[in-house]
């Protein structure tokens, strides 16, 4: 079997794998719509498979079809693919001079192929866009330190290491005639099989990291409370556990804040619930701006929410209730009615020795929470009655 039909049949299995890929990414995209990353992989290959599929009719179609109008899909796509992997490890790719980079190469090869015929150069600018791309990746991929998933990119930007190598030789082989003694078809054979081999391994890296990431965001939804994004009360819960076996554990401080808005039911009944959740959520801003990076916030339920305040003791609660009282006090909420504003009441309480459950404390709290109610709203009343 000539050399020839071989890379031919390696191209033509090269281009029955990238539709493949292509369509495994446009599903993936349809699942994970708000993840850019997941549309630029699902466009990007997809152009490149339609590049690739183009490229493969040579010497069966128009030279302007196979090697002008292929580049037009193939570069811009792979751009558009490796950048949408860069842009999953928490970079921003650019994308402008990168368009701007595929549109100077695509004209070089235009007039090596039509212009001035000269297929070394020609083969030699098309791989250095493929280099300088896959390089450009795989220095993001060993090098991203995102919140999760570095060692899904690591195993990514290798194998974009391993394609720069195979690309490298093939420009090697093909324009500068280095085979370093092997057969002349071998490095173009070399890139094909390294391509047939890495590509769908990235596509199922890149499949893995996405349904990770829907996981962990199906997990911190089922956390969180939906209007005011505040933990919600199976996350109080949760963390309040935690927080409870450390401080009996090492004898940390751990101090509850239970937060009231103060006459929010006809808040409500006066300027509407549409305007009440308004409230909800501005109240909920505001407080966390007041809180420390250690505070823990919730929503407990209506218009009552938690501060859960680990290695806290009760005179550094009272600070940070006080705080976090004025910060809501001075905040102004928006409605047709023009501007509004609302206070809230709190109730402050810390683990003693003598507390067996952490309902014990919220018991305090939220008598203290009562008291402060009692004695005229918009104020803070810690337990043992002290203000």
């Amino acid at each position: 079997m000539p050399a020839v039909l071989d890379i031919r049949t390696l191209v033509l299995i090269y281009v029955g794998i990238s539709i493949g890929q292509a369509v495994v990414l446009v599903y993936l995209w349809s699942v994970q719509r708000n993840y850019p990353p997941a549309r630029d992989w699902a466009i990007g290959s997809l152009m490149f498979a339609i590049g690739l599929f183009l490229f493969a009719l040579r010497n069966q179609a128009p030279v302007v079809l196979t090697e002008i109008v292929s580049n037009l899909f193939l570069l811009p796509g792979l751009m558009l693919f490796n950048f949408g992997i860069v842009k999953a490890t928490d970079r921003k790719p650019p994308l402008y001079s990168g368009l701007a980079f595929c549109a100077v190469a695509i004209a070089v090869v235009a007039w090596f192929k039509l212009g001035s015929p000269n297929y070394p150069a020609g083969v030699l600018t098309q791989n250095l866009v493929f280099l300088t791309l896959d390089l450009f990746t795989a220095y993001a991929c060993l090098t991203a330190k995102t919140a999760k998933g570095n060692h899904t990119f690591r195993i990514i930007g290798i194998l974009f290491v391993v394609l720069s190598a195979a690309v490298s030789w093939r420009v090697a082989g093909g324009v500068f005639d280095l085979t370093f003694s092997f057969s002349p078809t071998l490095p173009r054979l070399f890139w094909i099989a390294t391509s047939l081999i890495t590509f769908p391994m990235i596509t199922v890296l890149l499949t893995l990291h996405t349904s990770q990431r829907l996981q962990e965001e199906i997990h911190a939804q089922a956390r969180h409370d939906t209007l005011t994004d505040a933990y919600n009360r199976r996350a109080f819960i949760e963390f309040a556990d935690m927080e409870w076996s450390r401080s009996v554990r090492h004898g940390y401080p751990l101090s509850i804040l239970t937060v009231d808005i103060d006459h929010f039911k006809n808040f409500n009944d006066q300027h509407g619930h549409q305007t009440g959740d308004v409230a909800l959520v501005q109240v909920s801003k505001s407080a966390q701006a007041a809180l420390r990076s250690s505070d823990i916030w919730c929503r407990y339920g209506g218009e009552e929410f938690i501060a859960l305040l680990p290695n806290t003791t009760m005179d550094q609660a009272i600070a940070v209730a006080e705080r976090l009282r004025l910060s809501v006090e001075s905040t102004t909420i928006s409605s047709p009615r023009g501007s509004l504003s609302v206070s809230v009441s709190i109730g402050v309480a810390e683990r003693s020795p003598n507390h067996s459950s952490l309902s014990e404390v919220l018991a305090i709290s939220d008598a203290a929470l009562y008291k402060a109610k009692a004695t005229g709203r918009n104020r803070v009343i810690a337990d043992g009655g002290e203000e």
